[in-house]
């Protein structure tokens, strides 16, 4: 990724741009960090009150550091640009908005002409005040990594619901014939997944929705599969899925059924690559279908 090139730290109601020359005061980046290294190797005093915890959880994991200069237009902006650094790591301000994750944020920028980005937690902000260069003002961020991987900036869907029907029969032949029908037949409905990165991902949502009872979620690539036993009589009722390194939730219309998840479930990842999805159950009806939410993957470093 290039430093010289525009990118954002943050959400709507709270976020910087850096490499922005347009208005003042400028954060100018001068370097990112990724790192595998003890918090207290930076000699970073911890921080109060519940800030604690943070720090207890990165020390031995990967942080992210960006260190950057603020150019101010003068004392006015220098005031309003510490303001801006400190709020991004400030208790008083939870990033609860619909784009943050429990305080993690998107720092997206550029690569290869690729929107990117990764999730972030700003635990501290650097910024040791000084008259050596004027107004001129160092800083670093100091960040937790939600998950160590850059994502695409783009979350793309999978969906079943533009897709046909698939029936399969029973085709058994038997020496005498029955008194009733006999036979076995199974309905499902396939999309497929193209993560373009070069990592797995994790979906950020899966929702099914009926009629279906007992619906499987199958990754006929790799025979890796989610299945819940709960009925979804219409097309009203649905079961979402989500889950992450740090949480996990499935919920029929909005109850939690996490103990009908099937034994042989596997929360699976999204490989790199073509990836094809399949929906099926233990009854389907050809009104059912499923969407699945994800981001392309790729290597922090």
């Amino acid at each position: 990724m290039s430093i010289y090139d525009q990118s954002t730290l943050g959400t709507a109601n709270n976020q910087i741009t850096f490499n922005d020359t347009t208005s003042f005061p400028v954060f100018r980046v001068i370097s990112r960090m990724p790192q595998r290294r003890n918090v207290r190797d930076l000699d970073i005093p911890l921080s109060f009150e519940s800030g604690v915890s943070d720090f207890k959880t990165l020390i031995g994991s990967t942080a992210y550091i960006i260190e950057g200069v603020m150019y101010p237009g003068g004392e006015s902006q220098y005031d309003d640009g510490l303001r801006r650094l400190r709020k991004l790591a400030s208790l008083d301000y939870e990033q609860d908005d619909d784009l943050s994750d429990g305080g993690y944020v998107p720092y997206l920028f550029t690569e290869y002409s690729q929107t990117k980005q990764i999730f972030l937690k700003v635990l501290y902000v650097d910024a040791p005040e000084n008259t050596r260069k004027g107004l001129v003002q160092p800083f670093r961020l100091v960040c937790k990594i939600k998950d160590p991987t850059i994502y695409g900036g783009t979350l793309k869907t999978v969906s079943t619901l533009p897709a046909s029907f698939t029936t399969a029969t029973g085709t058994a032949i038997h020496p005498f014939k029955y008194p009733i029908i006999y036979g076995a037949s199974t309905s499902s409905v396939s999309a497929d997944a193209n993560n373009v990165g070069d990592l797995p991902a994790y979906p950020v949502g899966i929702n099914i929705y009926g009629p279906v009872n007992s619906p499987k979620w199958i990754n006929t690539t790799t025979g890796e599969y989610i299945q819940v036993s709960v009925n979804l009589a219409s097309s009203s009722n649905v079961l979402s899925i989500a889950y992450d390194k740090d949480s996990l939730s499935v919920l029929a219309d909005g109850v939690s059924v996490l103990n009908s998840v099937s034994s042989g479930s596997t929360y699976f990842k999204i490989p790199p690559g073509s990836s094809s999805f399949q929906l099926t159950g233990s009854s389907i009806s050809s009104g059912a279908y499923a969407t699945m939410t994800f981001y392309d993957a790729y290597a922090l470093s």
